[in-house]
């Protein structure tokens, strides 16, 4: 492999040679410099490359398999058995209590053939010409941030977005206080006031930090922006799957219930809070709480996918930028293939803990909101209140833990458990273990997604009236609107907002991932890192050691460093 430099002006920090040899998304290495940390990971990586935790991509493909099952051959059953007798509902509301008029029936049945009308001309036309296009156009906006604001201007905007932060929840709270009238409520809202100044000056000292890790994610990732489509992409399978489970349970929930009440004549099933419904033919909680699993397991699994993949894609540019060097590079489809075969054993086995915990946090909080409308003991609550924090809790630190071992799990090829392992070990072991707490990238990546939703929203409306003012339809106005779409600008607009936030959002947190792996990389191997990007890791280790003193004497000695 090639060790071309970005400048060759500046000589190099380091003077240390380096032995590698490639496993996975990029060269193992064992530095001269008697890096006994590195040197354990070039003994502990498997060569040729191995798949990790098979077991859990096993079952996660078999539940694949019996969801594909149900969707395509138990629940078209359900849905054909399905009617919906207008007429009886009418005589029904004629003989109800309150007496229905004929005026409101009229109304009713008036409402019916509106939305019926609706729903047969208006979505089809909305998807073709505002979700597709609002794609696109969430797509080059968020692009264009990336390129043109985050990159040339990275430690203007996390300064920008800090203030904001601060301004914002400053007149959060001023507007609190002055509308409470209780002198203990104002009290408390000018302690957090307090609180919320106290953090940001905490954290004005983070932003070069900050700043530098941005600027150079964003580098690596421009250089390899086809990780974007490629992320857009996998996430339309994920919002696909949403409309296939959807789809899915409601059929076959409906065909349970339809040979429930076959097997049952002489039930009474017209009232679905009768005894008779609940004693035999409520779903089973277990086939609730499987259906919930299979969601949030393939969502997790969808996004960490792009989580490893990012990590090889930046790891292979930190430590040799000549394999992740353009658009479609073989870093790019290496990592994506690499995630989908070797690694995705333990994707699905981090992906599988992580949809636990949030089914029995989402079923906790059910548990808590139905107890509260109910007005049951107060001790129940307290309880359920109680375990929905813990869960929470265990939720956040389990999202935050996965964040870094999937950085592992994408550079080395390392099984989900000893990713975790490592990551935990390496920043022990520099001594590094604040970086991986203080993080204002956030600040900026929520920034920016917020930004191009709002942009996409007003895209949106300027392309409804577009088309309003091309074609006049008329004959199919509806209440819901007399524009072409069907839609008012409340509507397109929020619409388009949904699409920004949704194309960004993916768009963002690819760059997250691409800085915590740069942080992985430089925590490992300082001085590969400096070898193939030497103008950056200036700038890095200027940043780094002004935040955090106490690493400089951990960097220079052992790599020979002079900032």
């Amino acid at each position: 492999m090639s060790h071309k430099v970005d400048d060759e002006v500046n000589p190099p920090l380091v003077n240390a040679s380096a032995n590698m040899t490639t496993y996975g998304a990029v060269p193992i290495v064992t530095i001269d410099a008697a890096d006994e940390h590195v040197s354990m990971l070039e003994a502990s990586a498997p060569s040729p490359p191995q798949f990790q935790d098979m077991f859990f991509g096993v079952l996660f493909w078999l539940h694949i398999a019996v969801m594909l099952y149900l969707g395509l051959s138990v629940a078209p059953r359900g849905y054909s058995d399905m009617k919906f007798d207008f007429a009886s509902l009418e005589d029904e509301m004629r003989k109800g209590d309150d007496g229905m008029k004929e005026e409101d029936i009229q109304k009713f049945e008036e409402f019916v053939k509106q939305t019926t009308e609706y729903m047969q001309i208006y979505p089809a036309r909305i998807i073709h010409y505002l979700v597709v296009p609002g794609c696109f156009v969430a797509f080059v906006i968020a692009l264009g941030t990336t390129f043109f604001v985050l990159r040339p201007f990275p430690r203007t905007i996390v300064y920008g977005c800090l203030i904001g932060s601060f301004v914002t929840s400053a007149v959060l709270l001023l507007i609190s206080i002055i509308m409470s009238k209780s002198l203990a409520l104002s009290f408390m809202l000018f302690v957090a006031m307090l609180a919320v100044t106290y953090y940001i000056r905490l954290a004005w000292r983070m932003v070069p930090f900050a700043a530098v890790n941005l600027k150079i994610a964003l580098r690596g990732m421009s250089q390899n922006w086809g990780i974007y489509i490629i992320a857009c992409f996998i996430t339309q399978f994920g919002l696909l799957w949403l409309v296939f489970w959807f789809y899915t349970v409601v059929g076959v929930f409906s065909y349970q219930t339809q040979r429930c009440q076959a097997a049952h004549p002489g039930a009474n099933f017209d009232d679905i809070t009768a005894d008779d419904y609940d004693d035999t033919c409520d779903p089973s909680s277990l086939a609730f709480f499987l259906f919930l699993l299979s969601l949030y397991w393939t969502s997790t699994v969808v996004m960490n996918t792009i989580q490893v993949t990012v990590a090889g894609v930046m790891a292979t540019w930190c430590f040799d930028k000549d394999e992740a060097s353009n658009c479609c590079s073989s870093a790019v489809f290496g990592s994506l293939f690499r995630s989908l075969t070797f690694a995705f054993g333990s994707i699905c086995f981090g992906s599988l803990l992580q949809a636990i915990v949030s089914v029995f946090r989402c079923l906790v909080e059910s548990a808590r909101k139905q107890r509260d409308n109910a007005d049951d003991s107060f001790c129940g609550s307290i309880y359920l209140c109680v375990l929905e924090c813990l869960a929470r809790l265990f939720e956040d630190i389990l999202n935050y833990f996965n964040q870094w071992a999937y950085v592992f799990v994408g550079i080395y090829g390392f099984s989900y458990l000893e990713s975790g392992r490592k990551v935990l070990e390496l920043f022990h072991a520099r001594g590094w273990t604040t970086i991986i707490t203080d993080n204002l990238v956030g600040y900026v990546l929520n920034a920016s997604t917020v930004s191009v939703g709002i942009l996409t929203g007003i895209s949106a409306i300027l392309l409804e009236q577009l088309l309003s003012s091309q074609y006049h339809d008329t004959n199919h106005s509806t209440d819901f609107g007399p524009s072409y779409l069907g839609l008012n600008k409340s509507a397109t607009f929020g619409i388009g907002l949904i699409i920004g936030l949704w194309v960004s959002s993916v768009m963002m947190n690819v760059i997250k991932g691409a800085v915590n792996t740069l942080i992985v990389c430089w925590a490992d191997s300082p001085a590969v890192v400096e070898t193939q990007h030497p103008s950056l890791t200036r700038e890095m280790v200027e940043s780094w050691t002004k935040v955090f003193p106490d690493i400089s004497t951990q960097i220079r000695p052992a790599y020979g460093f002079v900032v």
